[in-house]
């Protein structure tokens, strides 16, 4: 299976270190550095991120639906919780951060790298993730129901219970990640790449006696 070709986030070398509340201008956060902040921000308004580096933030379960970041880097950050339900997300990166039940859902998730960040129990049910990489994470119970997965890659990954029921895994590669069990649909399993022991693990979950 071909590597897939993720772009990377835009980010001005420079950056302007600002506070969340004086980045804020009408809903809209751009060319800026944000950093050892708690952030607990809520509104009914859809907000717009560009170019816009997150640092050792706190965000205290923030609801912000049908918002849009555009080359943002999350770094150490704690986003659990956080309610990210159809939102668009391209050319964004989070590094080593905290994304425990992190809601994803029905969300648009393009050229985004999760590495060494913890998601478990996080939902990307019915999202949609096209050139997306997690790799070196936890996605223990992590949901991915009925997700679209176009080009995403896991790579050393734990995802023990985790949930793909009704999700294609046609060109995904699960050999190089860490799981006793998975939650799959049988008939979307075709061209997933799997190693000798998760194919001996994916057919006792079917009932399959497997001699010696």
């Amino acid at each position: 299976m071909k590597k897939i070709k993720r772009s990377a986030p835009i980010i001005p070398a420079e950056l302007a270190i600002e506070s969340f509340d004086q980045a804020m201008d009408d809903f809209y956060i751009s060319n800026c550095k944000i950093m050892q902040e708690t952030v607990g921000f809520e509104t009914d308004e859809a907000l717009h991120f560009d170019k816009v580096v997150f640092e050792n933030v706190t965000f205290l379960e923030v609801v912000w639906p049908r918002s849009e970041f555009v080359d943002v880097v999350f770094i150490n950050c704690d986003l659990s919780n956080a309610d990210f339900s159809r939102c668009v997300f391209h050319r964004t990166e989070f590094r080593n951060s905290k994304l425990l039940g992190t809601n994803f859902a029905e969300s648009g998730v393009r050229h985004t790298l999760f590495t060494d960040c913890v998601l478990n129990y996080a939902t990307f049910g019915f999202s949609l993730c096209n050139t997306t990489l997690f790799e070196s994470s936890e996605l223990h119970y992590a949901d991915f129901y009925e997700a679209e997965l176009k080009n995403t890659d896991f790579r050393s990954c734990g995802m023990n219970n985790i949930n793909f029921i009704e999700t294609s895994l046609k060109n995904v590669d699960l050999s190089t990640n860490r799981f006793e069990s998975i939650q799959v649909t049988v008939e979307k399993l075709a061209g997933c790449k799997v190693s000798s022991d998760q194919a001996l693990a994916f057919a006792r979950q079917l009932g399959l006696v497997i001699a010696d």
